[in-house]
C-alpha cells in the first residue's frame, strides 16, 4: 500500500477528530454534549500523562522514593551458642508486621565501631515449611565464625512472621523486609553502620540485587545462584526458552528498523 492511499484512509479519522475538538460533531450549538467534549478531552490526556508518571508497583523507582528505618531488633529466645559467637531468635518490624530472623553475634571484643553485619536473604522455602533455625546451617556458622553479625530474615508471612507471603517476583514485600532488615542492623548498637553487606542465594539473590541498587547502606553484596530475568520470565509466562528466545529476536529486528 503506497503512502498516499494511508493517507486516504486515515482522513476520514483525522477530519472526525477535528470536528470533535471544534465541538462541531453533529451536536447542535449550546448542546451540553459539545461543551463538555474539551473538559473530557483534558481529563484524557491529564490521566494519560498520570499514568505515565506513575512508576510500576514492582520498579526500583518506586523502592527508591520510600524509606525503610526498620526498628529496634528485640531479642526472642536464645539459641546454643557457637564456638566464637552466641545465636538467638531475634525480631524486628517491616510495615508495621512483625517479623522474626536468625541473628548471631561474636562474642569476642568488639571494635570500637562494632562489628561488620551481614544481612542473610534465604532462598525459596515453602513458607509453611520453613523455620527461622532450618536450612542454611553451615553458611550462617562460617560467616558468624568469621567475625560478623549475621540476621537472616524470615520475610513475612514464613514461620512466625506475621503477613502474608506473596511470593518475590509479584511483589516487592520481601525486599522491603530485607531493606527493613538493613535499618534495623544501623540502629543496632552491636552492629557498625558502615559496614554492612549483604548474601543472598536463588530468590534471596534476586532480593539482593534489588536491594543493592535501592540502598547505599549495603556495601557489599554476595549472590549465589541469584534467579535470573529467563526464569522469572519463565515463570510468570509459562513459556520455554525458545518461546522467550523468539521473542528476544522480534524484539531485536524492532529496534533495527525502528
Amino acid at each position: 500500500m503506497t503512502g498516499t492511499h494511508r493517507h486516504h484512509r486515515r482522513l476520514p479519522e483525522l477530519l472526525f477528530c477535528l470536528a470533535l475538538l471544534l465541538g462541531i460533531a453533529g451536536a447542535p450549538a449550546g448542546h451540553s454534549e459539545a461543551s463538555a467534549l474539551p473538559n473530557a478531552a483534558s481529563s484524557s490526556v491529564s490521566n494519560r500523562a498520570a499514568s505515565i508518571d506513575r512508576p510500576n508497583s514492582l520498579s526500583i523507582t518506586l523502592l527508591r522514593r520510600q524509606s525503610f528505618p526498620g526498628s529496634d531488633i528485640a531479642i526472642e529466645q536464645r539459641l546454643p551458642s557457637g564456638p566464637n559467637y552466641h545465636s538467638y531468635i531475634a525480631s524486628y518490624f517491616s510495615e508495621g508486621l512483625k517479623q522474626y530472623a536468625l541473628l548471631t553475634v561474636p562474642s569476642g571484643d568488639q571494635p570500637a565501631t562494632g562489628w561488620p553485619a551481614i544481612v542473610f536473604n534465604h532462598g525459596y522455602i515453602p513458607p509453611g515449611q520453613y523455620r527461622t533455625t532450618e536450612r542454611y546451617v553451615a553458611y550462617v556458622d562460617a560467616l558468624a565464625r568469621a567475625g560478623y553479625i549475621v540476621f537472616k530474615p524470615d520475610y513475612r508471612g514464613h514461620g512466625n512472621s506475621q503477613g502474608w507471603a506473596p511470593g518475590p517476583y509479584q511483589s516487592q514485600a520481601y525486599t522491603v523486609d530485607a531493606l527493613n532488615a538493613v535499618g534495623s542492623l544501623k540502629r543496632y548498637p552491636h552492629a557498625d553502620p558502615e559496614r554492612i553487606g549483604m548474601w543472598g542465594h536463588s530468590m534471596g539473590g534476586w532480593i539482593t540485587l534489588r536491594a543493592m541498587v535501592v540502598s547505599p547502606d549495603i556495601k557489599a553484596g554476595v549472590i549465589w545462584g541469584g534467579v535470573g530475568l529467563l526464569r522469572v520470565t519463565r515463570n510468570w509466562f509459562g513459556r520455554g526458552d525458545r518461546a522467550i528466545s523468539s521473542r528476544r529476536t522480534r524484539c531485536m529486528r524492532r529496534a533495527a528498523t525502528a
